[in-house]
């Protein structure tokens, strides 16, 4: 704490006076620069709080926010060679209940952040940027959300569109999810049958238990199915566990093959995984646009309506697709790193139980996320620090 009293001047000639320079804060503040600066320093971590900050340093919390407001104001960035486009759900306006945010891949850091993920606000907002900036932009990335195209070939007109591949995953994960889905419904429809049935044979009593064997498995380890290489499943050699539903001893091999073996349809879908995951695992970007028509072939001559809805789906992304192979500094083109940042924005919202006030999430959000971003060493408004 500091006990400063400021000396007044008076000037010899006209005989006004002034109150020397104070070198411990600015105009009209009790705080000092050294603690508005650790304050700063400490909201630079997402998961700090205003109202934690002001504790530390026995300041209110309106304190720390106003300190904050006055202190720090990013701007927009250079629009990137590789720029990533993803949304994430942390501010609810009346607008938009997504914010969308731009990276710039080479350097990870976040571009800006919009209110909105609408087609319009992303027209409107890159239409302001000049056309000789959004030309640099060589390659665009996102995820299956029509706008982020539609608005990419427009505002970047030099650019190439791609999709990122988790999100096709993704998407053909819920395809087999959904087949997962209707292979359960089905026996639990005929062991619900079975149940209500008064004088079991012994065939029916077999059926009962296989059935309700194999619904327990579907719905117990369906994490089975999109897992990627989990040497578990995969190595039969595992110490096996009794499990008392299934009655005997089993490993995840032995549950995986129990899942898959009897079920046709299942089995197809999950062989079709394993040619998309060949696909993103062997494939460059000249040997994208082939071994691509050769697995919409496969998933179109597959019996499973599913299968042949994401064919369609990669009929439609296939250009955006085939561009993901793209490589930006020997790196595959992809959002998972802005995915990233969406967990530490989350992580920010969480902390501080959502935000009003869209400047001050905006610029904390990159003040935070941006390892350059810094404060300004005196307010950058015309308002005292009380």
């Amino acid at each position: 704490m500091i006990d400063y009293r400021a000396r007044r001047y008076r000037c010899k000639k006209c005989n006004k006076t002034f109150y020397e320079l104070n070198p411990f804060s600015v105009a009209g503040s009790r705080i000092s620069l050294a603690t508005v600066y650790n304050i700063l320093r400490d909201l630079k971590h997402p998961a700090a709080t205003f109202k934690d900050v002001a504790q530390r340093y026995h300041i209110s919390q309106t304190t720390a926010a106003h300190i904050f407001d006055s202190f720090v104001c990013m701007s927009r960035r250079q629009l990137p060679q590789y720029l990533c486009i993803d949304e994430v759900y942390a501010f609810k306006s009346e607008k938009s209940r997504y914010i969308c945010v731009l990276l710039d891949f080479q350097s990870q850091n976040i571009v800006d952040v919009l209110p909105s993920r609408r087609k319009q606000v992303l027209m409107d907002y890159f239409f302001n940027i000049p056309l000789s900036e959004r030309k640099k932009v060589k390659v665009v990335s996102f995820d299956m959300w029509e706008s982020y195209r539609v608005v990419s070939k427009i505002m970047f007109p030099d650019a190439l569109c791609a999709v990122d591949h988790y999100h096709v995953k993704q998407e053909f994960h819920r395809k087999l999810d959904k087949v997962r889905i209707n292979s359960m419904n089905r026996y639990y429809s005929r062991k619900n049958y079975l149940n209500k049935k008064e004088n079991l044979t012994e065939a029916e009593k077999n059926e009962l238990s296989e059935v309700s064997r194999h619904y327990y498995v579907l719905k117990k380890f369906h994490w089975m199915l999109f897992s990627n290489n989990n040497k578990c499943i995969y190595d039969p050699n595992v110490e096996k566990k009794y499990n008392k539903v299934l009655q005997g001893y089993f490993n995840y091999y032995d549950i995986f093959d129990y899942m898959i073996r009897d079920d046709r349809e299942l089995d197809l879908a999950y062989d079709l995984k394993y040619q998309l995951d060949v696909f993103y695992r062997d494939s460059s970007y000249d040997s994208a646009k082939k071994n691509i028509d050769e697995l919409i072939t496969l998933f179109k001559s597959s019996p499973i309506k599913e299968m042949k809805d994401f064919a369609n789906t990669l009929t439609k992304w296939k250009r955006e697709i085939v561009n993901s192979f793209i490589r930006a500094d020997g790196k595959r083109i992809s959002n998972g790193i802005i995915e990233n940042r969406n967990k530490s924005i989350k992580l920010l919202k969480h902390s501080s139980n959502g935000y009003l006030n869209w400047h001050r999430f905006k610029n904390r959000v990159m003040y935070c996320l941006n390892d350059d971003a810094t404060y300004h060493m005196y307010p950058i408004k015309n308002t005292d620090i009380k």
